[in-house]
Order: structure tokens, then C-alpha cells, then sequence
């Protein structure tokens, strides 16, 4: 009895260990990406604002 007791402990402490490291997993790493990606889309956003007047300036200055 006591044996059944030690191995139903030692599996109910696996268990707990698997289910609470299975949410860390990523480490934050997907929430690292997401905050990486925005930040390169605003990058692309003022990079189009600022080169975008000047872009179509010289398309409309083009005489065929």
C-alpha cells in the first residue's frame, strides 16, 4: 500500500510539474515578436510618409 502511495505521489508531482511548464514554454518569445513587428511597421509607416511627398513629386515632374 505504502509503494502505491509513493508512486501516485511521484506521478501527481510529474504531472504538475508538465502542466505548469507547458505556459512558459515560449519564454516570451511571441510576445517579444509581436512588439518587434509593430515596431517595424511603424518604421515602414514613416519611412512612407516622409519618402512618399517626395516620390510623387518626381513621378508628376516626368514629362513624356
Amino acid at each position: 500500500m505504502l509503494d502505491y502511495l509513493a508512486a501516485y505521489a511521484a506521478a501527481s508531482t510529474q504531472q504538475i510539474r508538465e502542466r505548469t511548464g507547458r505556459h512558459h514554454r515560449d519564454g516570451g518569445y511571441s510576445t517579444e515578436m509581436i512588439a518587434v513587428t509593430a515596431f517595424v511597421v511603424a518604421l515602414a509607416l514613416a519611412a512612407l510618409a516622409i519618402l512618399g511627398p517626395k516620390v510623387l513629386e518626381k513621378i508628376n515632374g516626368v514629362t513624356l
